[in-house]
C-alpha cells in the first residue's frame, strides 16, 4: 500500500473494496488521490494505465520532453485525416505515465482569462472565476524572481504543493519581449491574476527548486508514496470498463474491470480482474480515455454504441462530442543573424554532455530552460494593434472570446527551432527563432467515437480543424502579428531576414515573409501546410445542467448514473483561453471538495437522524 505496483506484480487491489477508485493518474488524478487520502479514515485506490514517473529521467529535464513523444509513455494518438486541412493526421500526445501530460507537457503555468469560468455558470453554477481563485493559490508555491519584483504575491500561492517559478532565459528572449510591447501589446507583470490575461511577459513555469519538472505526480504523489496506507496506487493498469449494479433500477457503478496494459509488440491478455468501489468511481482520465471509458461502458449515444455492439447502460448524447482543442500555426522559423543566438546547439547529443552534467550535479544551466519562455496574448479585435497589411482586406472576424478582457490569439516565442513537434532539428548551419500564434478560442468543434468494442483499440478522434472559416481568418492575423514583432527592435537585429526568399517550401519563408505584401491567400496555404495542435484538448464530457447537452452536473456526478463523477479536461464546457494544467489542478483541488463536503454531510445526516 502507498507505492506504485503494477495489477500484474500485486493483486492485492482485485476484488477488493475502496471508498474511492480514481481511473487516470494525470493532472486531476494525482490531486485528487492526495486530497481524497488526506482522511485516513477512508481508502483510495489510482489505477495508471503506465508507468511510473520516478525513473523517468527525460520527464524530469524540462528541456527534454519532446523526447518522451511516441516512447510508451505517450499514447501517441492520430486523428482521423482533416478535411478542411489537406487530410492531414495530426500526432496528438497524451501522457501515459504517473501526472499524465504533466509529465511530458511544456511546463507553462496560466490561470487563463477569468471570464472563461464566468462563462461556465450559465449552466454550470458555482464554477466562476471568483469560486476557482482559491484553489489556484491552493495548488500553487510560487517562488519569487529577481526580474519579477512586480508580481503581486497576494494573487499567488505560497504553500501548495505545485513548485511554481520563472526559468531562465537567454538574451533574445528578453529582446522579444521588448519588441513585442514596440508593437503595441502591453506588458502585463502576471498573467495569472484577476486583471485579466492579455499583454505579454514571460511566463511561468512548474519547475521545482531542485531545477526539475514538478509535474502532478512529483507534487502530489511523491510526498505521500510511502506514508499513506490508505492510499493504493496501481501501474500498468488499464481499467477495461465500469462495473453496474445488477439490483438497481439506476445505472449504479460499483467497480471497474482491469488488465494488464498491454506491453508493445504483443498480444493483449485476457485476463481481468475486479476492483469494487464503496461510495463511487472518479474518472481522471482525460479528454480521449473518460469518453472511451464511458463507451466502453456503455454510458453514451446510443447510436454510436450500437454501431460498435455496446450494450446500452445510459444514453448521453454529449459523450465524446464538443471536442475543442488549440490549433497553433506551427514554428514560424527566423535565422538568428549570429551563432550562439539560440539553444540549438543542445540538438547535437554532444553538445548536452556538459548541461546534462551540470544539471545533474546543481538542477541549474540551459536544460532548466523553458521550450516556450514567454506568450502575448491579444484580441484580434484590438484596433490598436498592426493586424492588416497592404496585400490584404483585413478580414472580417466574429469575436469568440469569453468576454471583453479575454484573448483569442496567443504568441509563444521559443528560443530555438520548434519543428514537427521537437523531431527536426533545424537546418544544418543554422540557428531558429521561433514565433507561433494559437487560435484560443474555436468555433469549430469535433468528436471522438469508438471502432470497436475492444478497450485497447485506439477510438476515432475528428478534431475537425477550421470547420468554421471564422478560426482561419483569425489565426492569419496572428500570424502575421508575429511577422510584425520580429521585424520590431530590439528583435529585429538578432535574425536575419532574407526579402529574396520565394520559396514556400523552404523552413524559414515565412519569417523572411514581409507582413505589408504577404497575401492571406499564402498565409492560409502555408498555414494549411503547418498547423499543429498545442495539446490542449477538452470538453467531450462536458458540464452543464441539461442531461440533453452534458454529460455532468455543477457536481460533477454523471447525469443519471450513480456512484460516478468525472474530474478533469473532459469537463470544461468551452475550450478556455490559454495553458490547461492549471485550470485542471484547480478544478480537481475544489473538486476534492466538494466530494469530501458530500460526505461529510452525509455522514452528519445519518448522525442526526440516528439521534432523533
Amino acid at each position: 500500500m502507498g507505492s506504485s505496483n503494477s495489477i500484474l506484480g500485486d493483486t492485492s487491489a482485485a476484488d477488493a473494496y475502496y471508498d474511492y477508485i480514481i481511473v487516470g493518474a494525470g493532472a486531476a488524478g494525482c490531486v485528487l488521490a492526495n486530497r481524497l487520502s488526506e482522511d485516513p479514515a477512508v481508502s483510495v485506490l489510482l489505477v495508471e494505465a503506465g508507468k511510473s514517473h520516478l525513473d523517468e529521467l527525460k520527464s524530469k529535464i524540462p528541456m527534454t520532453f519532446p523526447q518522451i513523444f511516441k516512447t510508451p509513455q505517450d499514447w501517441a494518438y492520430q486523428t482521423i485525416p482533416q478535411r478542411n486541412v489537406k487530410d492531414r493526421s495530426f500526432f496528438w500526445p497524451r501522457g501515459k505515465i504517473l501526472g499524465g501530460s504533466t509529465s511530458l507537457n511544456a511546463m507553462m503555468y496560466h490561470h487563463c482569462a477569468p471570464s472563461d469560468y464566468d462563462e461556465w455558470t450559465a449552466d454550470a453554477p458555482g464554477w466562476s472565476y471568483e469560486a476557482m481563485r482559491p484553489y489556484f493559490r491552493k495548488a500553487e508555491n510560487y517562488a519569487g524572481h529577481e526580474l519579477h519584483t512586480d508580481v503581486d504575491l497576494s494573487h499567488r500561492g505560497a504553500g501548495g504543493l505545485w513548485q511554481t517559478r520563472h526559468a531562465p532565459r537567454i538574451d533574445i528572449c528578453n529582446d522579444c519581449l521588448q519588441s513585442c510591447r514596440n508593437v503595441g501589446i502591453p506588458y502585463n507583470s502576471d498573467f495569472n491574476t484577476p486583471n485579466g490575461t492579455l499583454g505579454c511577459n514571460h511566463i511561468t513555469s512548474f519547475l521545482d527548486p531542485k531545477g526539475h519538472r514538478s509535474s502532478a505526480a512529483t507534487a502530489y504523489l511523491s510526498p505521500i508514496l510511502s506514508s499513506r496506507s490508505n492510499l493504493h496506487i496501481v501501474t500498468l493498469t488499464t481499467t477495461t470498463r465500469l462495473i453496474f449494479s445488477p439490483l438497481s433500477a439506476v445505472p449504479t457503478v460499483m467497480g471497474i474491470e482491469v488488465a494488464r496494459t498491454p506491453v508493445p509488440g504483443k498480444e493483449p491478455s485476457s485476463e481481468r480482474w475486479i476492483i469494487n468501489a464503496r461510495r463511487e468511481v472518479i474518472l481522471s482520465s482525460g479528454s480521449i480515455n473518460t469518453p472511451q471509458l464511458l463507451m466502453l461502458s456503455g454510458i453514451g449515444p446510443k447510436g454510436d454504441l450500437d454501431k460498435v455492439g455496446i450494450p446500452l447502460v445510459k444514453h448521453i448524447a454529449a459523450v465524446g462530442q464538443n471536442l475543442y482543442d488549440h490549433v497553433v500555426s506551427g514554428g514560424i522559423s527566423f535565422r538568428a543573424a549570429k551563432p550562439g543566438t539560440t539553444l540549438d546547439y543542445l540538438a547535437n547529443p554532444a553538445n548536452t554532455l556538459l548541461p546534462m552534467a551540470q544539471w545533474l550535479l546543481t538542477g541549474t544551466g540551459p536544460l532548466t530552460h523553458m521550450v516556450g519562455s514567454g506568450a502575448a496574448f491579444i484580441r484580434t479585435d484590438d484596433p490598436t494593434l498592426p493586424l492588416g497589411s497592404k496585400a490584404s482586406e483585413t478580414a472580417e472576424t466574429t469575436d469568440e472570446t469569453s468576454g471583453n478582457n479575454a484573448p483569442d490569439i496567443e504568441l509563444i516565442w521559443m528560443p530555438l527551432a520548434f519543428l514537427d513537434h521537437g523531431f527536426k532539428a533545424a537546418p544544418p548551419g543554422t540557428e531558429v527563432f521561433t514565433l507561433t500564434a494559437t487560435l484560443l478560442r474555436p468555433k469549430s468543434s469535433g468528436s471522438l467515437t469508438l471502432t470497436s468494442a475492444d478497450p485497447f483499440e485506439k477510438p476515432r478522434i475528428d478534431a475537425n480543424y477550421f470547420a468554421d472559416d471564422n478560426d482561419m481568418k483569425v489565426l492569419i492575423k496572428g500570424v502575421r502579428l508575429c511577422l510584425r514583432v520580429a521585424r520590431s527592435q530590439p528583435l529585429f537585429s538578432r535574425l536575419d531576414l532574407r526579402s529574396d526568399n520565394t520559396d514556400m517550401n523552404d523552413v524559414f519563408w515565412l519569417g523572411d515573409a514581409d507582413p505589408d505584401k504577404v497575401t492571406d491567400e499564402e498565409l492560409r496555404e502555408w498555414l494549411l501546410r503547418n498547423v499543429e495542435t498545442l495539446y490542449h484538448p477538452t470538453s467531450t464530457a462536458r458540464m452543464g445542467s441539461s442531461p440533453e447537452t452534458s454529460v455532468v452536473g455543477p457536481t460533477l456526478r454523471v447525469h443519471g448514473v450513480d456512484n460516478l463523477r468525472i474530474v478533469d479536461a473532459s469537463i470544461l464546457p468551452y475550450q478556455i483561453s490559454g495553458h490547461t494544467t492549471a485550470p485542471v489542478i484547480a478544478l480537481a483541488e475544489r473538486a476534492a471538495d466538494i466530494i469530501k463536503g458530500e460526505y461529510t454531510g452525509i455522514a452528519a445526516a445519518r448522525a442526526t437522524k440516528l439521534f432523533q
